[in-house]
């Protein structure tokens, strides 16, 4: 049975810096990770036909899909915004491959951006549907930290078990982040 790996390709790939970026907007955020993907692909953005835009803080500070096409200079094509929490990027991507996979295009623009900072709030908050406990509209670290109880406890493992699997992840995540020009720390840690 084919697949959809069988008929899609990620051609090209651009990123921005991560970080407090104060001196730069969501525009020149777009323009910085688009042109990159088009300069690694080996295409002009006149070669997109459809765009899938990711964001979560959108409806905090006003804006939909025309925000990505407006100064990716994306003239008469479809951006469709699409939200998934913390999978919201990927969630773009999905979008852009099943389009191609479906034939309705050959060349696809996903772009996931969060500028966090500029919203008037210290970061994602949680939002409604999400159950009693993440209603409570607590941050997003505070609701993953007690989702991470709850899975101590579902799991059998103890808090200090727990505790070691997440500084395990972090000692993880540091030690890539050292690797990486654009992320936003570049120290490696230990669980010590």
């Amino acid at each position: 049975m084919e697949g959809i790996k069988d008929r899609v390709a990620i051609v090209g790939m651009g990123c921005t810096k991560f970080g407090e970026r104060w001196d730069v907007g969501l525009d020149d955020l777009a323009i910085e990770a688009a042109y990159e993907a088009y300069e690694d692909a080996g295409i002009d953005p006149k070669d997109v036909q459809a765009c899938w835009f990711g964001t979560v803080t959108a409806p905090a500070i006003g804006i939909g899909g025309t925000h990505a096409a407006n100064p990716l200079k994306l003239d008469r094509v479809p951006v469709t915004r699409v939200e998934n929490w913390c999978a919201t990027g990927h969630e773009a991507l999905r979008n852009a491959c099943f389009a191609v996979a479906s034939g309705m295009y050959n060349v696809v623009l996903a772009l996931g951006m969060e500028k966090l900072k500029d919203t008037g709030f210290p970061g994602l908050g949680t939002g409604r549907g999400m159950g009693p406990v993440l209603e409570a509209r607590r941050t997003s670290p505070g609701s993953f930290a007690l989702i991470a109880t709850r899975y101590f406890h579902t799991y059998g493992l103890s808090p200090e078990e727990g505790k070691a699997v997440i500084g395990k992840i972090a000692v993880k995540n540091h030690y890539n982040g050292s690797l990486s020009p654009k992320a936003h720390f570049h120290n490696k840690i230990t669980l010590e």
